[in-house]
């Protein structure tokens, strides 16, 4: 008897997990991301402008995700990963920001600038290539 309770559980429990998706449509999946940063200029000064823009697709199949905060980050000397700007994503995927140079401390400094997705209940979180930004501050002239 105990053999044959073990046995009904168990095509009970196969019988859910394959009749389930038919009842309820496709698998619950989450989705990997892909975030496309694209390059930046390599030196400023302070006080430029500088224009952000990127991509944020799923990486299986290439889908634009739109309405999605995109985070504009940097790592320098002076602070750890800094949130610089945002954006959201539009009904291509596409994102596109301006941010003035502002840099810390005097003389040169350096920034390793990259985007982020948070992700979400569908999506995975992401992360750009990394480029790098070396700002100079801006000469007074008499």
């Amino acid at each position: 008897m105990k053999k044959f309770l073990v046995i009904t559980i168990l095509v009970v429990g196969i019988m859910i997990m394959f009749l389930q998706p038919l009842a309820f449509g496709q698998y619950y999946q989450i989705h990997h991301t892909i975030l496309i940063l694209n390059p930046i200029s390599r030196t400023a000064q302070q006080g430029d402008h500088l224009t952000f823009s990127g991509t944020l697709l799923t990486a299986d199949d290439k889908i634009p995700l739109s309405n999605r905060m995109v985070f504009i980050q940097y790592d320098s000397p002076y602070d750890w990963t800094r949130i610089r700007t945002s954006a959201t994503t539009d009904n291509n995927g596409n994102f596109v920001v301006s941010w003035t140079v502002n840099p810390k401390g005097t003389g040169i400094c350096t920034y390793n600038f990259f985007a982020k997705y948070n992700g979400d209940d569908n999506n995975f979180w992401s992360i750009s290539k990394q480029f790098l930004l070396n700002v100079t501050p801006r000469s007074i002239k008499n």
